[in-house]
């Protein structure tokens, strides 16, 4: 009996646990707003479909997954805004929850870039944040490590009834979340950072309505 409950106790340390590690991809499903996310045509945003981000701005674009040292990065990974009519490329939202049919306000998800690209690359997609010495700021990334750090929130009802939403970032292990913004520091580009001065506003429209 005692060999069985000291076997019990190992078992239950030996699971993976969100704590030991930054990058360890698990993370347990926290309870639904109950509130879905709508895109651009008022429909629930839906798990496992392609759609893009794009600012609230209409001098903006969308997100855009680019390679800002050239070709000395084999697989792109920063994570920039186009400019103007730019839709960017398109990318999928999967919740924590597995049996979540819709996705919902301030629940954990993953999200990843979904376009044809080069074989060598096609897991290097989801979003992850990873820290820049060379300028104190932590950047919104592409890597290979699916994991469910973002949430969606809303930002706030504007001109002709569009819904603006806000996306946030929690690290593993803590309550410590962060709005993703933008940041310029680098040739000017907008690329998707943490560290920023306000949150960045955005709204989702569906690939295939465009």
């Amino acid at each position: 009996m005692k060999a069985l409950a000291l076997f019990f106790s190992l078992s239950l340390y030996l699971l993976p646990n969100p704590t030991h590690s930054t990058r360890n991809p698990i993370r347990l499903p926290t309870a639904a707003s109950a509130t879905p996310v709508l895109d651009i045509e008022g429909n629930e945003v839906l798990p496992g479909e392609t759609y893009f981000i794009r600012s609230w701005k209409w001098t903006h674009g969308g997100v855009r997954l680019i390679s800002l040292d050239g070709a000395t990065t084999l697989c792109p990974s920063d994570v920039i805004i186009g400019t103007g009519v730019d839709n960017g490329n398109p990318v999928v939202f999967t919740p924590a929850d597995p049996n979540a049919p819709v996705v919902l306000q301030s629940t954990f998800l993953n999200i990843k870039f979904d376009f044809p690209m080069v074989k060598l690359c096609v897991n290097n997609v989801s979003w992850e944040v990873e820290y820049d010495a060379s300028s104190g700021q932590r950047f919104v990334r592409a890597g290979d490590v699916f994991s469910y750090q973002f949430k969606i929130g809303f930002g706030s009802s504007l001109n002709g009834g569009l819904n603006a939403y806000t996306i946030t970032y929690c690290e593993f292990g803590t309550d410590n979340c962060y709005d993703v913004g933008t940041d310029y520091g680098h040739k000017n580009w907008p690329r998707l950072a943490l560290s920023t001065d306000e949150p960045w506003n955005v709204w989702f429209q569906k690939a295939g309505d465009v």
